[in-house]
């Protein structure tokens, strides 16, 4: 079973839906069924996106673990009593 991404025609909600069949889903927020399929843009990994979604996630979880360092400490402070 495909997925797809919809829009509505009606109120302009998108939503990505289970197609069986090539029978189009109703719009989850109005119930029309004037939707239209959105073009899907294929995630491509290459040794470049790879390094970017590394870097990303180590700057992420830089931030985090900061942020977890600063709690523990405020924990800390507050109950050495």
């Amino acid at each position: 079973m495909p997925m797809f991404d919809f829009v509505c025609t009606s109120c302009e909600h998108t939503f990505d839906a289970l197609v069986r069949n090539d029978v189009l889903p109703a719009c989850p927020a109005c119930g029309a069924v004037t939707i239209e399929k959105l073009l899907s843009v294929p995630a491509i990994k290459t040794s470049g996106t790879h390094g970017k979604a590394l870097a990303a996630a180590k700057r992420r979880d830089k931030a985090q673990g900061a942020e977890r360092m600063h709690a523990q400490h405020q924990y800390e402070l507050s109950h050495d009593d």
